[in-house]
């Protein structure tokens, strides 16, 4: 019986342990030295999101990187912080105008805490009505708190127009913001203020300036994975893919077909793209596998369109259903297949 309530304890004990951390609204990690990554959460699309910032302790106090998301959480960050290193926040600043860097610096600059962003991140945070900072940077700056430098660095438009890394040189630590995405994602996130054809170039550019990091902090992800970088890369790539749609037609001809009949049909497909102005690409070949797995298909012909709206125009398109008029009598077998292409 003792041992049964002292294993119901300790089960009790555990599950409230995990019950507050799920539902705890400020995180705080140690990341190296006298650096810090904070978490605080908010809702997008009905889903619980977090929003990772960045915290440096010096002799002269703390510099905040970007502000937390979660409103209610302003004045606990400065209070953990206080109960944690015994220092006041003296700086802060957001990388881009959204709320998930800049909801707070109203709220600091009230207290006396000098905020910072850049002109651009200023414009936008007017033209969207956001919180605004007191300092702005005119370009890429350099400070230094104590013995600690760091730099700002804008790379281009990405996540939105006016997205800045921050980069600390002696510790190697990049605080990538929105711009840079996890490891592990799939998606490049909310991209409305976005720029995609340049976001591949700029996050290049981030890449190139600060080629070895040991950290890259992220906002919304996992920032332990340092291959983030380079996954967000991938995806920026793939959004200046053009899109092109596939449509594969495999023919396979009755054995009694006549061989004048099956090139007439041939020239006849091959004559669908000059007639059907939806059409980007168009090729064909005969089958000449040696594994013979084609199970009487001879003939495949590759249809590229740039939507499905221009395949779907293609296929009650009068030239179109003319041409397949053609087939019933020579045809014996067909396969079609429609995808996307990826690379």
């Amino acid at each position: 019986m003792k041992y049964k309530l002292i294993f119901i304890c300790v089960i009790s004990f555990l599950l409230g342990k995990v019950s507050a951390q799920s539902n705890k609204k400020l995180l705080i990690e140690h990341l190296s030295g006298n650096f810090y990554v904070y978490t605080t959460y908010n809702t997008y699309l009905d889903s619980k999101v977090r929003a990772n910032g960045v915290y440096l302790v010096t002799k002269k106090g703390v510099v905040l990187f970007d502000t937390p998301w979660d409103s209610t959480q302003f004045q606990p960050l400065l209070d953990s912080i206080t109960a944690r290193h015994n220092k006041k926040v003296i700086m802060a600043f957001a990388t881009h105008w959204h709320s998930d860097k800049t909801a707070g610096l109203d709220y600091y600059k009230q207290l006396g805490i000098k905020t910072y962003t850049t002109q651009l991140t200023d414009e936008l945070s007017k033209k969207n009505n956001a919180k605004r900072a007191e300092f702005l940077m005119a370009k890429d700056t350099s400070f230094v708190v104590d013995q600690y430098q760091f730099e700002t660095y804008y790379p281009g438009e990405g996540h939105t127009q006016d997205n800045i890394v921050i980069w600390f040189p002696k510790e190697k630590i990049l605080l990538g913001g929105c711009l840079v995405k996890g490891a592990k994602d799939k998606n490049l996130g909310y991209l409305g203020d976005g720029n995609t054809n340049e976001y591949a170039n700029s996050l290049l550019n981030v890449q190139q300036k600060y080629p070895n990091p040991k950290f890259i902090i992220t906002t919304h992800s996992d920032w332990r994975n340092i291959n983030s970088l380079k996954n967000s890369i991938r995806m920026a790539k793939q959004l200046t893919v053009e899109k092109e749609l596939r449509h594969v037609v495999l023919f396979g001809w009755k054995a009694n077909a006549n061989k004048d009949s099956i090139e007439n049909a041939i020239k006849a497909f091959g004559e669908l793209p000059e007639q059907i102005k939806t059409i980007k690409n168009y090729e064909w070949g005969e089958n000449n596998s040696p594994e013979k797995l084609n199970q009487g298909l001879t003939h495949c012909f590759v249809l590229t369109f740039s939507s499905e709206k221009d395949r779907n125009d293609y296929l009650v398109h009068p030239t179109h259903i003319a041409f397949t008029k053609l087939l019933p009598n020579i045809l014996d077998k067909v396969t079609v297949v429609d995808y996307w292409i990826r690379k």
